[in-house]
């Protein structure tokens, strides 16, 4: 019987040590601009538009050079902010340049939409500062959803002069490049 569990217990130090290893990226490791692009292309590998992905994320290396693995997904969600508050301000602008009511009122409804994607992404914000797993993803679903209430005001048959159809799917693609790197975020958190 201890033989059973001296081999357990040997199985699961060798996966211990062996795993986190093999996948390439520790928790420690502060990496320069070459290893964290192979990591965050290797994050929008996982999303549903890769290439969208990297032009969008290429640009912002930046932001995440020198970052332990466990600080890229609060980056990664200031960065998505941020780019959620400049959309915003964009279809502000159209609003109170527009003088076609119905723009306006697609403009205002996109407005509030933006604004409550912004309020999600601060409550992802604290989740991530309470470690509060099991409600990010969520939160991060909830911004998606507001964002597909403002793309309804701009389907592929409707006049949308400002392109905003266009800063909708890039901001889908942000918020899905939030949604890999957070669930990475997750799994490296709990076995830590």
């Amino acid at each position: 019987m201890a033989y059973f569990f001296h081999r357990i217990i040997f199985i699961a130090l060798v996966l211990a040590i062996a795993v986190p290893s093999s996948l390439g990226w520790t928790l420690g490791y502060t990496w320069g601009k070459p290893d964290i692009a192979e990591y965050l292309k290797d994050v929008c590998s996982n999303t549903n538009k890769t290439k969208e992905c990297w032009y969008f994320i290429k640009p912002q290396l930046n932001r995440f050079d020198g970052a332990l693995i466990l600080q890229l997904a609060p980056i990664a969600r200031d960065l998505v902010q941020e780019k959620a508050h400049e959309i915003n301000d964009k279809i502000d602008r159209l609003y109170n340049g527009s003088k076609n009511e119905n723009m306006k009122n697609k403009y205002l409804s996109c407005s509030q939409n933006y604004n409550d994607a912004i309020a999600y992404l601060q409550l992802v914000k604290i989740s991530y500062e309470k470690s509060d797993y099991d409600n990010i993803i969520i939160q991060i679903d909830d911004a998606a959803q507001e964002l597909e209430c403002c793309s309804h005001q701009f389907t592929e048959n409707s006049f949308d002069p400002a392109h905003v159809r266009n800063r909708n799917n890039e901001f889908r693609i942000y918020l899905e490049f939030l949604k890999v790197i957070t669930n990475s975020w997750v799994w490296e958190s709990r076995i830590d």
